[in-house]
This record gives C-alpha cells, structure tokens and sequence, in this order.
C-alpha cells in the first residue's frame, strides 16, 4: 500500500493524469528507485516490480479518502510557512456527474492564501452540501495548525451565523466573509448603508489586455445588525476596460468580517478578498486545465477523490519549492526520476 501510494504521489508530480500513465511512469523506474519506493522484490527474475496499471486502478479505487487526505494535509501543513489566511472553497469534478450534469464527487478544500497549500480537503456527501463540512474541514486543519488568529475566507454560501461562531469562540480564528442574496436581510442592511458618504482606497492595475480598477470602503458594524462577531462591513468594487474592444464591465461584493479597524483597513480586507479568489486560479484552474481533471475519466470508488488528492499534493510541493507555473514544474520534475523523489523527501 505505501509503496502504490508513493508511486501515485510521485507520478502525479511528473503530471501523470490516469492510471495508465501512473503504471507507464512506474514500469520505467530503474530498479535503485524501485527499491526506495519499497517495491516488491520478484526473488524468481531477482528484479524489482512496479505495481501493474490493473493493481494501482484496484487500489487506489478503494483507499479510505478521509485518511489519505488527513494524512496528506498534516504533512503539508507541517511543510507549510506561517499560515497568516485561509481560503475554503468547493469543485465538482466534472467527469464523474451523470449524463444531467448532476451527482458528481464534489470536494472541499482548505488553502493557504500566501503559499497556496491545500491544508484539507473533504469530499461533501450527495445528500448534504459545503454548509455541513465547513466546520469538520476546519477541525483538521487547527488538529494541524494553530488556528488562533488566522482569517478563514470563503464564498457566500458560507455566511452562516453557526460558522461565525465556531470560527472565533472555537478556533480563535477571524471570518471575511462575502455576502449576498441568499441571506436577504443581511444583504438589505448593508446595501442600504451610507456607502456614497464614506471615503475609498483605489487601485489600478493594466496588463493581460485590460485595465481594473478596485475601490474599496469600510466602516463599522451597526448594532441594529445581527450577525455574531460582526465589527466591519465592507464593500469592494472592481471595474475592468479591455483595452482591445473598449468594453466595460462592473462588479461590486458587499461583506463582513469579524477584524476589527485596528487590526485591518480596506486595503487589508480587500487583500483577503482578492487572494480568496485566487483559491480558483492556484488550485481549481491548475486541476483543471493541467491536470485536466474535469474530463478525467476515473470515476470507480474512491478513485476520483483519490486522484484529485494526489493533484493537491503535487501542486502544493510544486509552490513549496517556490515554483509558479505549475505546468512548468510538472514537465521539469518529469525529465528526471529522481526529482519528484526529492519533492516527497525520499533519498535516492
């Protein structure tokens, strides 16, 4: 078992997207490599053997997922530089929904906003949703990490009144939370806030094609609203020019977050904002398109959480050794046997 999870591991940081090439990766390690990785010894031919491509699909298909992934998450939380903000997001993988779009393994996961590691990840029953595995996501990752202090951002599916609480009395941690229709009254609140009166920060970036400009605005909580822990509202609008077809484009996002004024400005707030989105360029677009996990077609028992875990521990070794383009990396550590070894910490 440790000697096909270390494969998988391993293969994963060349790129290998199926168990096929996983199996082709493993049956052209020279037998020094075979042996670090614990490899059978085949006493008749006097050879080391790689695990077959039918072996690894069987078992890999039936590794517990919630132990692989508490396992892969304490080692990398462990690897981690100081967690200072946390972003929690969700991703269906596309290629295991039924014929509707529907049904599909739907994970969520646990990253840091500075260094981009996936800290946790759990897989979200079909009969439940995000909202249920917020707070158990969360256990595992303070079980790894001190959580006291650190800003946990999510989307608004996740501006619940029971995560508010639990972050700051349980974990001792702080909330940045978005906030939209699907809580109405807390929408209205802050919408209708004097927003036109209050002074913003503007940023503006020009590049890939475009021009954005951020503004963003704080102020305090009023005690008129109920939401546990509450000290600033906040509202951030960005306004993009593409500088090819001279279009337009406007979005604003109203929030509320548990940091007082003395701890974080707009500016400060804006940050986690922004670097919470980037949950989606670090590590659901690398899944996607390098990987291209949502046309994978491994969809046999665990097998699919399984891989994507492998996705996640490669790419956060890839970002821990300092690496940014991740496809980059996946195609250096590929041209020698022995690189992605020396991601795992295995001597050869």
């Amino acid at each position: 078992m440790t000697t096909i999870l270390l494969i998988a591991a391993a293969a994963a940081l060349t790129g290998a997207r199926s168990f096929a090439a996983i199996g082709e990766w493993a049956a052209d390690l020279p037998q020094h490599l075979l042996s670090a990785l614990g490899a059978r010894m085949d006493r008749r031919r006097g050879r080391y053997r790689a695990p077959n491509e039918a072996t690894l699909r069987r078992v890999l298909g039936s590794v517990d997922g919630d132990a692989l992934d508490s396992a892969i998450g304490a080692w990398l939380a462990s690897q981690a530089p100081r967690v200072r903000a946390i972003a929690v997001d969700g991703k269906t993988l596309r290629g295991t929904c039924d014929e509707t779009g529907q049904d599909g393994v739907h994970l969520l996961a646990a990253m840091t906003h500075d260094s981009g590691i996936v800290v946790a990840q759990q897989e979200v029953d079909s009969k439940t949703n995000e909202i249920t595995c917020f707070q158990p996501l969360l256990s595992t990752v303070d079980t790894d990490l001190d959580m006291t202090g650190v800003v946990v951002t999510a989307d608004a599916l996740h501006t619940q009144r029971a995560h508010a609480r639990y972050l700051v009395e349980e974990l001792h941690a702080d909330y940045v939370l978005t906030v939209k229709e699907n809580q109405p009254t807390l929408f209205s609140r802050l919408d209708a806030l004097p927003w036109a009166e209050l002074p913003d920060h503007s940023t503006k970036d020009t590049g890939h094609g475009r021009i954005e400009r951020r503004t963003s605005q704080t102020q305090p909580v009023p005690k008129d609203i109920d939401f546990p822990y509450a000290a600033q509202a906040f509202l951030i609008e960005r306004y993009v020019t593409d500088t090819n077809t001279g279009k337009n484009s406007a979005v604003a996002v109203l929030g509320i977050t548990s940091l007082t004024a003395t701890r974080a400005d707009s500016t400060q707030i804006a940050g986690n904002v922004r670097q919470y989105w980037g949950i989606e360029n670090k590590l659901h677009y690398v899944r996607d398109v390098t990987y291209g996990e949502d046309a994978s077609r491994v969809r046999t028992g665990n097998a699919p959480r399984v891989m994507a875990s492998f996705r996640n521990l490669a790419i956060s070794l890839q970002r821990l050794a300092g690496r940014t383009n991740i496809a980059a990396a996946l195609r250096a550590t590929a041209r020698d046997f022995t690189r992605p070894l020396t991601l795992l910490g295995i001597h050869t």
